[in-house]
């Protein structure tokens, strides 16, 4: 879904005439590292920081020797000269890869600077990208998931986004509002020669429309699970095995454990995979009546978790003596009831998953639960990609104007779905927005 290809870099979103330069490999020291120089004045400053290489000569690999100003020796390196438009900005670039340490990398990086060029912002490759027609804003978006993504479900799904799968979606999505767009401005010179306009067609038209948006709005759910993983919480009464569990999940001692009742206060989170999916595991209080402010906190919070859960683990000690307390409370879809301890129960209790972590009895099958009830969204995905909260908000307003659209003259109505499309233009960068752009960005490293 990428625009054109075009030189004409004025805007801000581009830059203009800068040229920028940054280390893309992480800080600190390594067996290599890469410095990235992207703008008009490249071809310049390869000269004089690599006097042998040939920019006329593109996008080949070469060793070049790298010297300051002066002449001064400062490192071999590998050099791979792009010229525009066919390169990662659509600008004329430079990438060095250097020996990884830090010295090498300001020196390079300070010649370059010194000889005209200046510090790259955050994601500024990326922005000129964006600018110069290389990619969309998704696209754009899924360049930093790509680098964030730490399972296997959050880099597939960047990789999708980044390769246009999302941007597709919502270019068939604007597609349809031209499409209706056109047929509403035609039926205005239609009354004007009397002629009877299609109102039915034109509704079909409308909610096909916002049936596509909902479409791509009910992804939402699922792409905050994959990105920032789903929330799972251990809600139950003191002693009943929640931080047991929790460390027994975690596969490590994360939570204190301890025969006393109260041991936690305060909420613990850990980070968890399963099966590919990002999961936030949260150890909570034990809800009690307690006069103990300190503990009394502690089963406040733990009651704000259990209301913020995509998955509520509602936990019952076999060794407690009493009816499970989860069968004499209203029990929710996100809600899971297990009973640990399951080694010292006379007999199962229906209507639970019986677990013990002494033993391991069912902590398999439990992982495997948690993992059917937090990926059951992703898999009800129609596509392999989700919009996330930008997106979404976007998305909201453009069926906010479509629905306006009802019962209203057609003048209105086509102002209307010129604003639905706005909206999508801004998701795809099609408007410059400084700052939708500075938000979108903010997040990335300074060398991409």
């Amino acid at each position: 879904m990428a625009k054109d290809f075009s030189s004409g870099l004025s805007s801000d979103l581009s830059g203009g005439a800068d040229t920028i330069v940054a280390r893309a490999t992480a800080a600190g020291a390594g067996a290599l590292a890469v410095i990235r120089v992207s703008g008009p004045e490249t071809c310049r400053l390869a000269g004089i920081l690599c006097p042998d290489i040939n920019m006329e000569s593109p996008w080949r690999a070469c060793v070049v020797r790298l010297q300051e100003e002066g002449g001064a020796f400062l490192e071999e390196a590998i050099a791979i000269p792009y010229r525009a438009p066919r390169s990662y900005t659509g600008e004329d670039m430079l990438e060095l890869m250097v020996h990884g340490s830090r010295w090498i990398v300001d020196a390079v990086v300070g010649t370059i600077i010194s000889a005209g060029a200046r510090q790259a912002a955050p994601g500024e490759f990326t922005r000129r990208a964006v600018a110069n027609g290389k990619m969309d804003l998704v696209q754009a978006e899924a360049v930093n998931e790509v680098i964030q993504a730490e399972t296997e479900w959050q880099a597939r799904m960047a990789r999708e986004q980044l390769h246009g799968a999302l941007s597709q979606e919502f270019g068939a999505l604007r597609n349809a509002l031209v499409a209706f767009l056109a047929e509403v401005e035609g039926s205005l010179d239609f009354e004007e020669q009397g002629v009877a306009v299609d109102d039915e067609a034109q509704e079909r038209a409308r909610t096909g429309c916002v049936a596509q948006v909902d479409a791509l709005l009910v992804t939402v759910g699922a792409g905050v699970r994959v990105r920032e993983g789903a929330r799972v919480v251990i809600i139950g009464k003191p002693n009943s095995g929640k931080s047991t569990l929790f460390n027994a999940l975690l596969a490590r001692e994360r939570a204190i454990v301890a025969p006393t009742p109260g041991t936690t206060r305060d909420v613990l989170e850990a980070d968890l995979e399963i099966e590919g999916l990002p999961v936030v595991l949260v150890d909570t209080a034990g809800i009690r009546e307690v006069a103990d402010p300190t503990e009394a906190e502690g089963v406040r919070r733990a009651r704000r978790e259990e209301g913020r859960a995509d998955l509520i683990l509602a936990l019952h000690g076999a060794d407690d003596g009493k009816v499970p307390w989860f069968q004499e409370v209203e029990a929710t879809e996100r809600q899971l009831n297990v009973v640990s301890k399951a080694d010292l129960a006379e007999q199962p209790t229906e209507g639970a998953l019986a677990i013990s972590c002494l033993t391991g009895q069912g902590v398999d099958r439990l992982r495997e639960e948690i993992h059917q009830r937090v990926a059951a969204p992703v898999w009800a995905m129609s596509g392999s990609v989700a919009v996330n909260v930008r997106h979404s908000e976007a998305l909201l307003r453009a069926r906010e104007h479509l629905e306006s659209i009802v019962s209203a003259p057609q003048e209105v109505a086509a102002l209307e779905i010129r604003s639905a499309m706005l909206a999508l233009d801004e998701v795809l960068g099609s408007v410059d927005d400084d700052e939708v752009l500075d938000a979108v960005f903010s997040t990335f490293c300074v060398g991409k």
